[in-house]
Order: structure tokens, then sequence, then C-alpha cells
């Protein structure tokens, strides 16, 4: 992977004019396949750049937009398109409003399992973060569980500080499993940091206002995931963690590329 620029990381290095954005959260901890995947899927021509989140603790999503659109590439090199991953999904779409004002055309965008950020979403992510640490046993996982929903039914707040104290769960997980994995200083809290950002992207996301324009994208939705967020959709025989890794899935996405350019 080499890298863009500040905001961004080339994934595949394909001709000028044939740039393609890749939003979503990386390093998330989650288990599903990423955008990585996808790339290695695409036409080799396609130039495709993932968006790294600031680097500060960025907490409204015009930080977010303006970190990703002040570091686009060159002036006069056309963005052909947009993609989105679940969140992701939300800041492609204001994404794809912003560049077409810029150049007067607007790009494809295409979305993947695309929603506003819910509870479900907060749990969902930890619950996968916590199974993805072996370390702990079964009886300590569930603990950790039962105190996040804990927290869901005593809740009276909003969606920000809930992640918080999600990301407060994790953070004390987290603890127990580096002491046993032996990983120390810096390390630990930059992971532990992860999910904290992760959480504060996911809050930012929910408060972009929608706009009609949105509807007109493409949802390519996995079996198990509630469509309604686009006007036009696609579902696949494909379980979440292998969306962006299905042949089938980057064959609809080249053919929308295509049709679009």
């Amino acid at each position: 992977m080499t890298s863009a620029s500040q905001g961004w990381d080339r994934l595949v290095r394909g001709r000028q004019g044939a740039l393609v954005l890749a939003v979503d959260f990386d390093g998330s901890t989650r288990q599903e396949a990423t955008f990585r995947d996808l790339a290695r899927l695409l036409p080799d021509q396609l130039d495709v750049w993932h968006a790294v989140p600031p680097t500060a603790d960025a907490e409204h999503a015009d930080e977010y937009l303006a970190w990703w659109l002040e570091s686009l590439p060159r002036p006069g090199e056309r963005v052909s398109a947009v993609l989105g991953y679940c969140a992701g999904g939300v800041y492609a779409a204001a994404l794809a409003d912003a560049i077409e004002l810029r150049q007067e055309v607007r790009p494809e965008v295409v979305l993947f399992n695309p929603g506003a950020p819910n509870t479900t979403t907060l749990s969902r992510d930890l619950f996968g973060a916590l199974g993805s640490m072996t370390v702990l046993d079964e009886d300590e996982q569930q603990r950790f569980r039962r105190r996040a929903e804990r927290i869901v039914e005593q809740h009276t707040g909003g969606f920000a500080a809930l992640a918080e104290e999600f990301a407060t769960v994790y953070v004390d997980a987290c603890r127990v499993a580096f002491e046993r994995w032996g990983i120390e200083g810096e390390v630990g809290d930059e992971l532990m940091g992860l999910f904290r950002a992760y959480a504060r992207y996911l809050s930012a996301a929910r408060r972009l206002e929608r706009r009609p324009r949105w509807a007109d994208a493409l949802s390519l939705n996995s079996a198990d995931h509630v469509g309604g967020f686009t006007g036009r959709e696609t579902s696949f025989d494909s379980s979440r963690a292998d969306l962006l890794r299905s042949p089938t899935v980057a064959a609809a996405v080249t053919a929308a590329l295509t049709v679009s350019n």
C-alpha cells in the first residue's frame, strides 16, 4: 500500500482519471472483510484510495469531511466513484455532494450495508472485538457483554455518551487481555485508542443531515442487512463478514462503475 496523502491511503495504483474513493473506519477491530479485499477484485485500471480518519480527536462530521476534502488529488483529476461501508456510507454520500460541487459531475456512489449508526452497530462491533480477545475465557467475555447490555438498558443520554461508555468497556477488557498477552505501553494505548476513535466516528456520522440525492446511490447489501437507505438496492447471498470479498459483489461494483463512466 502506498501513501497518497495525509487523508488517504492508496490501495491500488491505477491510471489517472479513474479515481475511486473508499470510506470505512480502518482498524476498528471488527472481523469483516475490508476495502482492501474488495480492491484486489476490481479492475486494475482503477486508482483506489482509502480514507484515513483525522489524527486529532475529531468530534463533528464536518471535521472528517474537511480533512478528506482538503487532501484530495491534484486539481483537475476527476473522482469517478465514492464507495462507503456501513457508517462510511453516510460519509461517502456527503463526500459525493461536496465533490459534485467541485468538479460539476457527481461521482457514482456505491454503498455496502449502509445506514446511520445505532445501538445495534455499537453492540455488534463491541461483541465482535470481545470475541477476538481469545485470551479471555467465555465467562469473562460474557461479563463484559452483560455490562454493555446493562449500559444500554440504563442509558438516558445521547448516542455519543453511549458510545463513550461502550469504549470504556472495551478499554477495561483490553487491559485484562493485554496484560495476559504481554502487550504494554504505547502499543496497548494505541490499540485501546482505536475503539474510542471509532466511537467518535460513529457519533459524528449520526449527526450528518441526510439529503435527497443520497437515495440515488446504489446499495449492495449482505443477506442479513435491512435495507432502505437508498432507492437502488441489490442483496447478495453473502454474509456481512464476506460482503467485501465476494467476487459477485465485486462484479456488481465493476458494472456500476463501467456504466457511470
